[in-house]
């Protein structure tokens, strides 16, 4: 029993030092059925591109169309609607997938709005730029 137990808890640590980067650019919602969760992986002049990822136990998220359920929050409070959609992923209770937008000028900030998914009306994620890594 001792060494399984020291055997996962470095396996633990080794998983956090090696993704450190990545889980402060991760915000996670749990409201409701669905848990939806959003990393911010570029923001600059040329765009910013943020993987979305939704996963439940109870449904479906086929229907949920991705580039219609996130958009980016500009300065001015209008939402912007994704340019692309890539690298889609998954079906049933997990999807993921890459969305492409326009980097609004002035931008301090970076908000994505998640709208209507697992009965949730709106989520919003934010991170303020130049993002800390």
């Amino acid at each position: 029993m001792r060494t399984w137990l020291s055997i996962a808890v470095s396996m633990v640590l080794i998983t956090a030092t090696a993704s450190s980067g990545e889980e402060a650019a991760t915000k996670r919602d749990r409201q409701g059925p669905v848990t939806v969760t959003v990393t911010l992986l570029e923001a600059s002049a040329t765009g910013t591109k943020a993987r979305l990822v939704l996963d439940t136990h109870s449904g479906s998220l086929d229907g949920i169309v991705l580039e219609q359920a996130m958009s980016l929050r500009g300065p001015s409070g209008a939402d912007v609607a994704p340019t692309a959609v890539e690298q889609v992923t998954g079906g049933g209770h997990h999807r993921q997938a890459v969305l492409v937008f326009p980097t609004p000028a002035g931008a301090t900030e970076v908000r994505m709005v998640v709208k209507n998914v697992g009965g949730i009306t709106e989520r919003t994620f934010r991170w303020s730029l130049p993002l800390a890594r």
